[in-house]
């Protein structure tokens, strides 16, 4: 049994599948990563502003409230000035006290603020730095993808070539069974191991009458091709 040019065949056939998974599937889930991973660092500036934007607001929030409680006191001041009354007095004087308080406290809650701010000031600056690093590595990273993508293509062009002409050598029958059985079984062409008796493709082991037959078609140049009873692949 000569299937050499089959073999040459199924060669050709299991290069097209690697080219072919490697554009349909290796290619795009490496662009799928690589732009996962732009995303991921656009996401950390992105909490990085949010947490800037909160410190800022903290800010502004107790810069207000201090400029408030100095206002009060400055009242309370202006008030002091045309009372008469020594009650009326005491009144102002302990709501000037009040104020001054309130107006230390709001300070030294702005300062905790301001210092609180610088450290998201400084993360959103890292967070931005690190996504621009990214970008230029992602983009580079896309770049060889298309790049890939092209040669593979253009190895999908000459081995379909390759594969085409080969094809045409094959004899009929050989052909015509090849090309029903690789929709369902790969590898379509296996060894079969004749000291055990077993085909490669299923690794099940075959009724003797199988061994006989694929001993027989070794003898034979022009012999049929030999099926696995179970399987269905082509023995050889």
């Amino acid at each position: 049994m000569d299937i050499t040019q089959l073999l040459a065949l199924q060669d050709e056939d299991n290069r097209l599948r690697d080219l072919q998974r490697e554009l349909k599937t290796l290619l795009p889930q490496r662009r799928a990563e690589a732009k996962d991973r732009l995303q991921k660092a656009r996401n950390l500036v992105e909490a990085a502003v949010q947490a800037n934007i909160a410190a800022e607001r903290e800010v502004e929030r107790f810069r207000h409230d201090m400029s408030r409680q100095r206002d009060a006191m400055d009242r309370a001041a202006r008030n002091s000035m045309g009372m008469t009354s020594i009650r009326g007095l005491d009144a102002i004087q302990v709501e000037h006290a009040a104020a001054s308080a309130a107006a230390a406290a709001a300070e030294a809650a702005l300062d905790g603020a301001a210092n609180a701010l610088t450290p998201t000031e400084r993360e959103l600056e890292k967070a931005r730095a690190f996504e621009a690093e990214e970008d230029v590595a992602v983009q580079e990273i896309l770049t060889a993808i298309e790049a890939r993508k092209a040669e593979v293509e253009a190895a999908v062009e000459s081995v379909s070539a390759t594969r085409d002409a080969i094809a045409a050598t094959v004899p009929a029958e050989q052909l015509s069974y090849y090309n029903r059985l690789r929709l369902t079984r790969w590898p379509c062409a296996v060894p079969y191991n004749r000291a055990d008796g077993v085909c490669t493709g299923c690794n099940l082991v075959q009724p003797p009458s199988v061994t006989q037959t694929v001993l027989h078609a070794d003898k034979k140049a022009d012999a049929q091709i030999v099926r696995c009873p179970a399987c269905g692949r082509i023995l050889y």
